[in-house]
């Protein structure tokens, strides 16, 4: 019988080798063994081809005469191709076929089995799917007439081939990035050892290629367009399985995936960009249940999405519910304070507002707020931009959706549902205190300040927009998210499995060692209108449509007289930090070196206080942005810079004065490039707008407790983010 093979590649030499090469090359293929599941029948009998081909090579007569119909044969088919036309079948030929399609040789029947094993080690996985099939299925095979005398042994033999082709096929479309076909080929393979009952060890390997590869597929099928029905199901049921396995987002167990706690979080944060905000609703409402702190934030962005875009205020009441149970741990003050805008109950945003840690927001908002009775005003202006930048965004049948909060409440459904909420009954636990939600805040959930970890990119089709990295020659996995991450739970992380720890985790973070300082807080006064319990909705409809035709006319002029944005966003809206001009760069203290690279209390000192001396230069007179770049990395560099940038177009400018204590510093030297410093920062800031006159109102003196996240880049150390504890 014939094979496609040829005795050179058989030995793995070049066509002009040398007899001590082939000698060499001769030696070596005898002294590497398949693997140990193949049977000896099959090993013998690759010997013999091993063994054939050299001594045909090695005799200078019978190389001739093999060369010369090699050759003849390479030509031919170097030919055909050239001549084949462009709408000619590349489908799989029938095996008879496959024999004739490239240079062969002649075997001994009882050779076959070695035959396919040299094929399968010379990576021609998809001609094993070809010739093998025919010999398990065919009346006339091999198995059947017993040629071998060991029929048992050589059927046992060709599905073990078939089974590792397409263990190998499947690793090969991998590293291509065609994830579900790799794994239906890995799924083809397990299926028939399987039946088979044989090879259980082979089998556990192609469940644990399955198991790293199951991420890749889950975000693939999820990425195909909502007319792909069956396969975003697959995808949905695919996700099921894995948070089953995990005990849930922030669970922790082991789905065999090889993903970290932080990895899989920001797995889900990759992946929410492929769901509608149905399925999140569907997926995060049920999650949040196990209980999850992690999947109810996730259910409240999917609520409030689905409540504000359907005009179901019912969805946002359901929303404002879960957030109550999360804020006996965080500091989601913000978010209600949002919920309640979206309801009608001006007082108790309000209220959740002065509550609020989030001081850059808060800044914001009171900012926008000037002149006001209350902080309403620029909490408008603040929840329209979250809900389009944090909320919206995450979801692919609203991230191009408008976001108008004056269509929202001329809205008749929306009306009718608020007039019923605040003449009726109220909803179950939306009538609570603000203030019921005792206890030390953690870190908020807020997606504003989210980590973000870089992308991990590789071929794929173009319906795909998110990346994954293209695994290595054994598929090992790690994942990443977009720009932000979900914030880590407050349950510990688990214990990685020995599979698990040979994967990088991408962003882990430094571990938290700092003591809480308790600093009184300040409140800020409500005007006595803003106190006030009964609101007609008709009243809060009127007002905020006159607040928001004021800010357009306000932005209108702004854009006329200064060309540019009137207002301090303190949102991550990523715009390019290079300035229009050349400007002179700050001089930067140089901070002190360490004899063993790591981190101490003089460097914590000096990275602060260069930060604080280039916020001061930043919204100066000057407006001086050039040093922000120098202290700061991202996502905390863009938010300043864009907040500096509105400052300045408003013609306003502040001035600065610091205190800085540092209170204490965490560092890992197992993580020798993320640090984590708490210090106590006294600032006063002098707000004088564009005729040069000082606004008492955004004037402030105050010391606040503040927590840095450090990483070093280059070997410098830059601050990524930074949180008000008190």
């Amino acid at each position: 019988m014939r094979i496609p093979l040829d005795y050179y590649r058989i030995l793995g030499v070049p066509t002009k080798a040398t007899t001590a090469q082939i000698t060499q090359a001769y030696r070596d293929r005898v002294a590497q063994l398949p693997r140990r599941e193949h049977s000896d029948l099959a090993i013998q009998a690759r010997s013999n081809i091993i063994e054939q081909a050299y001594q045909v090579l090695s005799q200078t007569d019978k190389r001739a005469v093999y060369d010369n119909d090699f050759l003849d044969k390479t030509y031919q088919l170097e030919s055909q191709s050239r001549l084949r036309l462009p709408f000619q079948s590349n489908e799989i030929e029938a095996a008879d076929e496959a024999e004739t399609s490239s240079p062969a040789i002649a075997i001994e029947q009882i050779d076959f089995l070695g035959g396919i094993l040299l094929l399968l080690e010379l990576g021609e996985y998809e001609l094993v799917l070809k010739l093998v099939p025919p010999y398990l299925k065919s009346k006339i095979n091999l198995v059947k007439q017993d040629l071998f005398g060991a029929a048992e042994v050589v059927k046992t033999e060709l599905i073990l081939c078939l089974s590792l082709a397409y263990l190998e096929l499947s690793r090969e479309q991998w590293q291509q990035g065609r994830y579900e076909a790799a794994a239906n080929s890995g799924l083809e393979g397990q299926t028939l050892l399987a039946d088979a009952g044989i090879f259980p060890g082979l089998r556990g390997e192609i469940q644990g290629d399955l198991d790293r590869l199951r991420p890749y597929q889950v975000l693939e099928l999820l990425a195909l367009p909502e007319s792909e029905v069956d396969n975003r199901r697959k995808g949905l049921r695919l996700l099921q399985l894995m948070l089953d396995a995990r005990g849930g987002i922030d669970g922790a167990g082991d789905d065999q995936s090889g993903l970290s706690m932080d990895d899989f979080l920001r797995f889900i944060q990759q992946l929410r960009s492929y769901l509608t905000v149905r399925e999140q609703q569907t997926l995060f409402v049920a999650e949040s249940k196990r209980p999850s702190a992690v999947s109810t934030y996730l259910a409240v962005y999917a609520l409030l999405a689905g409540g504000f875009a359907e005009r179901q205020p019912e969805l946002i009441v359901q929303a404002k519910d879960k957030l109550l149970r999360l804020g006996k741990r965080q500091d989601v003050h913000l978010e209600q304070a949002i919920c309640a805008l979206l309801l009608g109950q001006t007082e108790e945003a309000n209220q959740a507002l002065e509550l609020s840690q989030e001081y850059e927001a808060i800044a914001y908002i009171r900012e926008n707020s000037q002149d006001a009775p209350d902080l309403l005003p620029g909490l408008c202006l603040y929840g329209e931009r979250w809900l389009k930048t944090e909320v919206f965004s995450h979801f692919r049948d609203l991230s191009g959706e408008s976001i108008s909060l004056t269509d929202y409440f001329a809205n008749e459904q929306v009306q009718q549902y608020l007039e019923n909420l605040s003449g009726g009954s109220p909803a179950p636990e939306t009538n609570k205190d603000w203030s019921a939600t005792n206890g030390e805040p953690a870190k908020p959930f807020t997606q504003a300040r989210l980590q973000p970890v870089a992308d991990l990119s590789v071929s794929r089709p173009k319906t795909m927009r998110t990346t994954v990295p293209a695994p290595s020659p054994t598929p090992t996995p790690t994942m990443a998210t977009p720009s932000k991450i979900v914030a880590r739970p407050t349950t510990p992380a688990p214990t990685p499995s020995p599979a698990a720890g040979t994967h990088r985790n991408v962003a882990s973070l430094a571990p938290s060692k700092l003591p809480a300082k308790k600093v009184s807080k300040k409140k800020t006064k409500s005007s006595p209108k803003s106190r006030r319990k009964g609101f007609p909705l008709k009243g809060i409809l009127f007002a905020l449509g006159f607040l928001l035709i004021l800010v357009g006319v306000i932005r209108a002029i702004a854009a006329i007289v200064g060309g540019g944005n009137t207002i301090e966003d303190p949102l991550h809206v990523y715009i390019s930090t290079e300035p229009p001009i050349a400007i002179p760069v700050v001089e930067v203290v140089e901070e002190p070196s360490s004899t063993d690279e790591g981190f101490n209390e003089a460097i914590a000192e000096v990275v602060i206080q260069n930060w604080l001396d280039s916020k001061a230069l930043a919204f100066g007179e000057d407006h001086d942005t050039s040093g922000l770049s120098a202290v700061l990395t991202e996502p905390l560099l863009s938010t300043w810079l864009n907040g500096a940038r509105d400052v300045e177009a408003a013609g306003n400018y502040r001035a600065y004065e610091h205190g800085l204590t540092i209170d204490g510093f965490a560092f890992d030297e197992e993580n020798p490039d993320e640090a984590s410093v708490q210090a106590i920062v006294k600032e006063n800031a002098s707000y004088y707008l564009a005729d040069g006159s000082l606004d008492a109102g955004r004037s402030y003196d105050s010391t606040l407790t503040v927590r840095y996240d450090l990483v070093r880049l280059d070997g410098q150390w830059l601050i990524k983010n930074s949180q008000v504890i008190n």
